[in-house]
């Protein structure tokens, strides 16, 4: 991830308060008086982003500042379980963990007491609809999910046009759709579906059947499942949709009819966590003006700054048909669909024999 020279020159001051920072943490290390360190890294990130996304944050970051960092990648549902196991009554961690990065913020929202309040430098210029009012979280990037199809396959009888569209039987085993348990994006696509669809067993039923009880690893596997023909269609972000149509791919999307999901993820700052200084820094450094047009240019991402357009094509937010949750319902409702999911898939494994 490299940025233009006009950019590089802003950096100067961020490089040395970096080292500052590296100081005040080797002092502390030196404080402790034998103590065993939780981490030799200078700070530790736990990520439900894919390696795709958070690598190329993660390694420029490192290479601007000169700290290191180790990252942890999971799942949503083990992060909220690592939480509450690794917190004191206070909410102050006693693990490495000092920034959680790329998380859905209805989650975050939900779970604000293991988070410390940090208003970064960079909250002016995010746009008003993802911020965070006591500054608890801080937005990373916004991801409309959209129906994309393979234009050689889908017919235009055919073209979905709704949630619904992917319960039809002529598309079993045809749809692409990642593992929900493995992904934020995915658990609320799932979330955002039932909800449109009102009923909400029976859609999951489904649902499960068409994707024949099984859910794909990654994105891109969706994407170049969808791209290459070996699924119909499929649930995948609308940048990534976007990138690949106007680059002459054989595929288009739809947004659902019933409505679809604006959602951003978010950046956390630990309750009591080893590394503040530098957790701040990092923090700052995921919704810098550099980062952010990478995040769009990159990594078919929406920005959520007010001077970082989206993607040539993409139409404002404000009239994509959007479905509004309560953030708090939200996660307790991606919870709930999430242990149903899996008993669905426990049910058909005990019946198949497995």
């Amino acid at each position: 991830m490299r940025c233009s020279k006009g950019t590089r020159g802003k950096w100067p001051a961020v490089f040395c308060l970096s080292l500052i920072c590296c100081c005040l943490l080797s002092s502390c290390r030196q404080e402790t008086g034998g103590t065993p360190m939780l981490s030799q890294a200078d700070l530790v990130v736990y990520t439900v982003q894919e390696e795709g996304i958070y690598k190329p944050v993660v390694k420029e970051f490192e290479e601007r500042t000169g700290l290191s960092v180790k990252v942890e990648s999971g799942s949503s549902e083990e992060l909220l379980i690592n939480l509450e196991n690794s917190s004191d009554q206070y909410g102050d961690a006693r693990e490495t963990w000092d920034v959680i990065f790329g998380v859905g913020i209805e989650t975050l929202e939900e779970k604000k007491e293991y988070w410390q309040a940090y208003e970064s430098p960079e909250i002016p210029s995010i746009a008003g609809a993802f911020r965070c009012k006591d500054h608890k979280w801080t937005s990373f990037s916004a991801c409309p999910l959209v129906i994309m199809y393979n234009t050689n396959v889908v017919t235009y009888r055919e073209v979905p046009g709704s949630w619904t569209s992917l319960l039809e039987p002529r598309w079993k085993g045809r749809v692409a759709f990642m593992d929900p348990g493995k992904s934020d994006i995915y658990s609320s696509a799932l979330a955002t579906a039932v909800y449109g669809y009102r009923g909400e067993g029976d859609y999951m039923e489904q649902l499960a059947e068409n994707l024949e009880y099984g859910g794909l690893s990654s994105l891109t596997e969706v994407n170049s499942g969808i791209l290459d023909g070996r699924y119909s269609l499929g649930v995948t972000i609308e940048g990534a949709a976007q990138a690949l149509r106007s680059g002459g791919a054989d595929v288009d999307y739809i947004y659902p009819k019933e409505g679809t999901t604006v959602l951003p993820d978010g950046t956390a700052i630990v309750n009591g966590c080893p590394h503040p200084e530098a957790a701040r820094l990092f923090l700052d450094f995921t919704v810098s003006k550099d980062v952010q047009r990478i995040l769009v240019s990159d990594l078919n991402r929406r920005s959520v700054r007010l001077d970082v357009p989206p993607l040539p094509g993409l139409s404002p937010v404000s009239k994509l048909p959007v479905i509004h949750m309560d953030l708090k319902e939200l996660s307790r409702k991606k919870e709930e669909i999430l242990e149903q999911w899996n008993e669905i898939l426990s049910l058909h494994k005990r019946r198949a024999g497995g």
